[in-house]
């Protein structure tokens, strides 16, 4: 039974190390890959930004994958370059090959992956893990442990699971919501318990099958992890992983965390991996959405023109936004008198109703009005005087 620790554990002092993913686990979208330049690219401005850990790739996929990592542990980075393995002596013999010391292996601990995909059982995952990690550490690895389905493994063998593998050398664990099943009040609950019964760091791994990884990432934060796995733009499997741009948003702007991240390079860094992929940054995508601090509303355009803190937490030059006024169907006076200003024009109030009614009338008979330019002729043939 999960028993989590006391609740002054939750207010954390420190924000938690960023591992980023995006060159592993997010290449793992399908039909997504990129290229050796494309990756030392990435990984670079990842370092720049200030990214702790950059999971590069999977060296037992081959020679082209072992050079890639070779040439970015040679690179100088701050960051630590981690691979990822199965827990198989092979997979950690490439890594440790190609120069890689920073080594992940990962096994499944959910019964549904022990019976139906290794046919195994308990006893042999934990013989498993004796088997190859001490070893692995003898030869110089240094082993982050991950538990894959770790959130539909029951919580007293995941945390032998883990206690084995720390007591054979591992120096951090990972706790991996594969299908993104929790709930922020469940995955505080878990890394909690387990913070409390393990001696090194949890990273915590979540995907975003349900729409809940950022919130999982920042509960499991406050709940002792103290590394969260994240990739640009959300790249992964599936709905895939925890957006790194939203989570690192969350605890700058919300939280109080990370004061000087860059987020204007972060944002270029996600357009261009965006290009790279083929994948077009949504308009409303947090943090750096095109579309984010665009207007419309009658209520919010007038907050905004009183005060912009009422409709917006930060200023959009933060992150490289820019904000806009639309004209709509749910535009109200302050807009239109605001924007016919902008054009050194004045409309009474009479003007601004009439001018409403008429595109709230047209809007109802017919789709993709260019509402810009009907203004700018209602402006042109008005008795909109200069100001």
């Amino acid at each position: 039974m999960l028993n989590p620790r006391a609740s002054q554990q939750s207010l954390r002092t420190h924000p938690p190390v960023l591992l980023d993913t995006t060159l592993r686990d997010g290449e793992q979208s399908p039909g997504l890959y990129f290229t050796s330049d494309e990756k030392i690219l990435i990984a670079r401005q990842l370092d720049m930004l200030g990214v702790g850990v950059i999971e590069a790739g999977i060296p037992s996929m081959g020679p082209a994958e072992q050079h890639v990592l070779a040439q970015l542990v040679r690179s100088g980075l701050a960051a630590e370059i981690l691979s990822w393995n199965r827990l198989v002596e092979a997979d950690i013999a490439a890594s440790l090959a190609c120069g890689v010391r920073h080594v992940h292996v990962s096994i499944p601990t959910s019964p549904t992956h022990i019976d139906l995909k290794l046919g195994k059982n308990r006893a042999w995952i934990l013989d498993r893990i004796k088997r190859v990690v001490g070893p692995a550490v003898e030869q110089g690895a240094i082993i982050s442990f991950g538990a894959e389905d770790a959130s539909r493994t029951d919580p007293e063998f995941l945390r032998e699971v883990f206690a084995t593998a720390v007591e054979s050398g591992a120096s951090r664990v990972r706790y991996a919501d594969t299908l993104g099943v929790l709930t922020p009040d469940r995955a505080a609950a878990v890394v909690s318990y387990l913070a409390g019964c393990l001696p090194v760091p949890i990273d915590f791994h979540g995907h975003d099958d349900f729409g809940m990884a950022t919130a999982n990432a920042v509960a499991a934060w406050k709940a002792g992890a103290q590394m969260v796995s994240c990739s640009l733009l959300g790249l992964g499997e599936r709905a895939g992983n925890t957006p790194l741009e939203e989570f690192v948003g969350a605890l700058h702007f919300i939280e109080g965390y990370y004061g000087t991240f860059d987020f204007i390079a972060l944002k270029q860094l996600c357009e261009e991996v965006g290009k790279i992929c083929r994948r077009p940054i949504p308009p409303q995508k947090p943090i750096i959405g095109s579309d984010i601090f665009h207007h419309e509303s009658g209520i919010h355009v007038d907050g905004l023109l009183k005060a912009s803190e009422t409709y917006e937490l930060f200023p959009p030059e933060i992150v490289g936004g820019q904000r806009k006024l639309i004209l709509g169907k749910h535009s109200g006076r302050a807009a239109v008198r605001y924007l016919a200003g902008l054009e050194s024009l004045t409309l009474d109030d009479e003007q601004i109703t009439t001018f409403l009614a008429d595109i709230r009338a047209r809007m109802a008979r017919e789709q993709g009005l260019d509402v810009n330019r009907i203004f700018k002729e209602f402006l042109s043939g008005r008795c909109a005087h200069k100001t």
